[in-house]
């Protein structure tokens, strides 16, 4: 498969944690000679800016040659798929559905309190994997127009790795995104998904995106880990 290299799916901006404006992201984009941007940013279930988020992201899709979307980052939040959204999505493109934390019972534990309870043996690891990967799947299962961004990128932070993730967890993780028309993204930040995984993923049918997750425009388009995935990719 091919993994286009003018697209970077997921860029942050002013409106939550990203150094620069919309519009300074989308002009650094055209600059690259880039043709698709996403402009993703972090919300809550209380966020109050999203409409002006939207509305600023249309303005900049009127101007600009290039294909620009509009998308809301949340973490997951239980194994039945919540996601940490405001009530009303209007507007949205795309829901970047993000392991910040691990979904285990009724509400998500920090990395560092996951570790601790797998060092203290409340917890096995592979329940970690299984919540993890449940709640992957069913987010996408959930919302329309799911993006899953930097997948796996938690379970370092866990004391875990994705080496740990069986084939045939990954196969069918990636079986359920593709029925659910959901993306996984090749993240540059976080270095997620391997070469293996993305193999993995796209013979179930997943369609992988390019994306820095960047949070200052010096760095959209800017690809190391996701050329080598590219490539990778490129001899399937």
């Amino acid at each position: 498969m091919t993994l286009d290299l003018l697209v970077d799916a997921h860029v942050h901006s002013t409106f939550s944690d990203g150094r620069d404006q919309p519009g300074a992201n989308v002009a650094t984009a055209a600059e690259r000679g880039l043709h698709t941007i996403g402009l993703v940013d972090h919300v809550r279930s209380d966020t109050l800016w999203l409409p002006d988020f939207v509305s600023a992201v249309r303005r900049l899709r009127s101007q600009s040659p290039l294909d620009v979307s509009c998308g809301v980052e949340a973490k997951m939040l239980d194994t039945t798929g919540w996601l940490d959204v405001p009530p009303s999505l209007a507007g949205v493109d795309w829901i970047v559905a993000a392991d910040h934390q691990v979904p285990l019972g009724r509400e998500p534990q920090p990395p560092a309190t996951v570790r601790r309870m797998i060092a203290d043996g409340e917890i096995d690891p592979i329940e970690v994997l299984d919540n993890l990967l449940e709640a992957t799947a069913a987010a996408a299962e959930r919302y329309d127009n799911v993006l899953i961004a930097h997948i796996f990128s938690v379970l370092p932070k866990c004391g875990l790795d994705e080496t740990m993730v069986a084939d045939t967890d990954v196969t069918a993780l990636g079986h359920r995104l593709a029925r659910a028309g959901a993306r996984v993204e090749i993240s540059e930040r976080w270095r997620c998904p391997s070469a293996h995984v993305a193999k993995l993923l796209h013979a179930a049918g997943v369609e992988l995106v390019a994306s820095t997750d960047s949070h200052r425009a010096a760095t959209i388009g800017q690809y190391d880990h996701v050329s080598d995935i590219a490539g990778a990719l490129a001899s399937i």
